[in-house]
């Protein structure tokens, strides 16, 4: 069962074109009593856009505040209004500015990010896929990473222990590229591709 269309009023529908372009989305919804996307779904109809140099600051200002917000309702002793105050002192350490319990967490959450990232990491290696970070999570040399990654590209089939790639009637061959990796790999073909021509 659907609900009903949400239709404007001539007034409704004057106001969103007057006011479309300098006011938030969030405050327009508001004030039409609509959502977000059913707001975006209207002013993508009538074909209107937002003025950026307007709406830039209020952006700003409305992050700052809620930034602000965040900062003083989890208890933090740290938020913008307060920034210097707030920074480390000549002599204090970590320990006696946060104190040990938000520390502890503090390291908790970041060991947990770090492993996390250390796995995603990794598994891209293990799929042939560039790296996003400069984290070591293979022992083999990055240019190998790379030129697994670009054989995988071309339909190449790498064993599991990373040393031979097998091409099958799928396969783009690539003579350049196989000549400028057989330092790292040996090449073959699939077994029951014997017959295809190196």
């Amino acid at each position: 069962m659907t609900g009903k269309p949400i239709v404007l009023t001539p007034e409704q529908e004057q106001w969103l074109r007057d006011n479309y372009a300098t006011m938030l989305n969030c405050d327009i919804a508001r004030h039409l009593g609509i959502g977000k996307r059913t707001l975006s779904r209207f002013a993508k109809a009538r074909g209107l856009v937002k003025d950026m140099k307007a709406i830039e600051p209020m952006r700003a200002d409305k992050a700052r505040r809620c930034l602000r917000n965040k900062y003083i309702r989890d208890g933090f002793r740290f938020h913008p209004e307060n920034g210097m105050e707030s920074r480390f002192k000549k002599g204090y350490n970590a320990r006696e500015f946060f104190g040990g319990e938000r520390l502890m967490e503090m390291r908790r959450k970041g060991a947990e990010a770090r492993k996390k990232t250390f796995r995603e990491e990794r598994a891209r290696v293990a799929f042939g896929l560039p790296q996003r970070t400069r984290m070591r999570v293979s022992r083999q040399p990055a240019a190998k990473i790379y030129q697994r990654y670009y054989l995988k590209r071309r339909g190449y089939v790498i064993d599991e222990d990373g040393h031979t790639a097998y091409w099958t009637p799928d396969t783009i061959r690539a003579v350049k590229l196989e000549a400028r990796t057989r330092g790292f790999f040996r090449f073959a073909p699939m077994a029951g591709n014997e017959n295809i021509s190196n």
